[in-house]
């Protein structure tokens, strides 16, 4: 089962269930037709809604159904077990600073202030031990200030980039 949430509404549980659609536990009565990877037409009673994908960022999507904008979240079960749990993963995916895992040199740094990162981007490369450490984002931020310069030497810990 997923949970679908539209903008501010209520969240609607979906389940498959063979080939049946069940919304909050009622079968769906209509037909999804798929025209290409971003594109559907639904049919439901005397009604065609037309729904384009947008934009998807993970599990937040925009959707224009029938030329109005919707923003969408989805969750899976295992969202929703740690939701439950108090682990919300969205919740921990703000940064505010990038601190130096061990004690190198700067060898390269990929991004610049005011950059927008997102998980896993790539920061800066930092050289220990003759090996060579790509930096990646924790989380999403946008970056605010770099205070490292490249061929500097850092200590562990350090505060490499800051970010709103």
């Amino acid at each position: 089962m997923i949970e679908v949430k539209v903008g501010n509404s209520a969240k609607i549980s979906v389940t498959r269930q063979k080939e049946e659609l069940l919304l909050n536990d009622q079968l769906f009565h209509g037909e999804i037709i798929k025209i290409n990877e971003s594109l559907y037409k639904i049919f439901k009673g005397n009604a065609i809604y037309r729904v384009e994908v947008v934009e998807r960022a993970g599990k937040d999507i925009k959707l224009k159904v029938n030329d109005v904008l919707l923003d969408v979240s989805v969750t899976d079960h295992i969202d929703q077990v740690l939701d439950k749990l108090g682990m919300n993963v969205a919740a921990s995916t703000v940064v505010k600073d990038v601190k130096a895992p061990m004690p190198g040199s700067i060898l390269n740094i990929i991004v610049s202030e005011g950059d927008e990162v997102s998980l896993g981007d790539q920061l800066l490369v930092l050289e220990a031990m003759k090996m060579e450490n790509v930096i990646k984002s924790p989380g999403e931020g946008k970056v605010n200030k770099i205070h490292i310069s490249e061929k500097e030497n850092v200590e562990k810990n350090q505060v490499l980039i800051s970010f709103e």
